[in-house]
């Protein structure tokens, strides 16, 4: 119901009103429409425009059952794996302001009450069981609308002195369409329900094209973590051997071999990534920057990467193997003499990053 101090609901044909305050400011309704291949509900305002609520699915979905339950999820319409897309404009004084659709899963639930103690959020579980993402859930009495990225966390990359200016590096690989398991967690008590992905129709990528796309993104993904994880143990190995060379006595021959150790590590980091001061500006394109770049190439697209891209990976990811096998000749050979030196003199070892503990410390990062 439209009136002259915003939108009102019923769900009981009239017998009581609630007002839709969600973000909905109470101003005079003079129109209403619903979108019937969306299920949109479209609020012609007076002088404010156009205001659209998405999917009518889950209000259409209440009864009294569920609102005299303490929690129960609602059901959405499918979301869609839309066309990735950005703009740059510049307006000027006639500024426009409207929001576009996210690009994310939306999963709406109802709460009897305001949860006010312990967690509340919203596990993602694919086909096979496996946890692939976890969103904090609102917590109001009501019903609740949470997006999903539909995205796994941004890659780790490795610190450099150059910026990979790509959009797409800075997110983590789309999912694919398909049925995801949603967990509503309150507590002790836990909720499950369904969340359904569909592609973008006007896409027109195969499932196969998606599939490959998905493999080879997830695969750079995996090498970029890879990398971060080697540079960064390369840099606690050599501010170790540094600061031990600074602290011993001058002209002290195993601080001399700590020093020449760090001088190696920082040598075989000079080729996996930019290290010049002067960054971006030198020009300085090294395995960190190509790997990023091609990367977010793909990521970017979602139809099947071109041979020259996958080519290129193993291109990239053979230059990788080869890096890693220089730090281990120097970490398993002159770390190793120069740790038995330091045992013997009553001095503290350099230790190496494994990637379990590097692992664990990118959990709150």
């Amino acid at each position: 119901l439209g009136t002259e101090l915003g939108l009102f609901v019923s769900l009981d044909a009239g017998a009581r009103w609630t007002r839709l305050s969600s973000d909905m400011p109470p101003v005079a309704v003079m129109d209403l429409a619903i979108q019937p291949r969306e299920n949109d509900l479209l609020i012609a305002t007076h002088g404010r425009g156009i205001w659209i609520l998405d999917d009518l699915t889950p209000l259409r979905a209440l009864t009294p059952e569920i609102m005299a339950s303490d929690a129960a999820f609602l059901p959405t319409r499918p979301s869609v794996l839309s066309i990735p897309m950005s703009e740059q404009r510049f307006d000027g004084d006639g500024d426009y302001t409207g929001q576009s659709a996210p690009e994310a899963a939306t999963i709406v639930y109802y709460l009897k009450k305001r949860h006010l103690y312990g967690d509340l959020r919203l596990d993602v579980y694919d086909d096979a069981g496996q946890q692939i993402a976890s969103v904090n859930g609102n917590k109001r009495r009501g019903v609740n609308r949470v997006l999903w990225g539909m995205r796994a966390k941004p890659p780790k990359i490795p610190p450099a002195t150059n910026l990979v200016p790509e959009s797409f590096l800075f997110v983590g690989p789309r999912v694919l369409p398909g049925t995801y398991t949603v967990k509503l967690v309150r507590g002790d008590q836990t909720l499950a329900s369904t969340v359904t992905l569909v592609p973008d129709p006007r896409s027109g990528y195969s499932g196969e094209d998606r599939v490959a796309q998905h493999r080879l993104v997830t695969r750079l993904y995996a090498m970029l973590e890879n990398l971060t994880w080697l540079s960064d143990e390369m840099v606690q190995a050599r501010d170790q051997a540094r600061s031990m060379a600074k602290d011993a006595p001058k002209n002290d021959a195993v601080a001399k071999r700590a020093s020449a150790l760090a001088d190696s590590l920082e040598s075989i980091r000079s080729i996996m990534v930019a290290t010049r001061e002067r960054g971006r500006f030198a020009g300085e394109i090294q395995l960190r920057e190509r790997m990023g770049t091609l990367y977010a190439a793909v990521n970017g697209f979602d139809g099947r990467p071109t041979e020259s891209q996958v080519s290129y990976a193993d291109v990239l990811e053979a230059q990788y193997k080869d890096i890693r096998g220089r730090y281990d000749r120097v970490t398993g050979n002159d770390l190793t003499a120069l740790n038995t030196d330091l045992k013997t003199g009553g001095k503290t070892p350099i230790t190496l990053l494994s990637f379990d503990e590097w692992k664990a410390n990118q959990k709150d990062k």
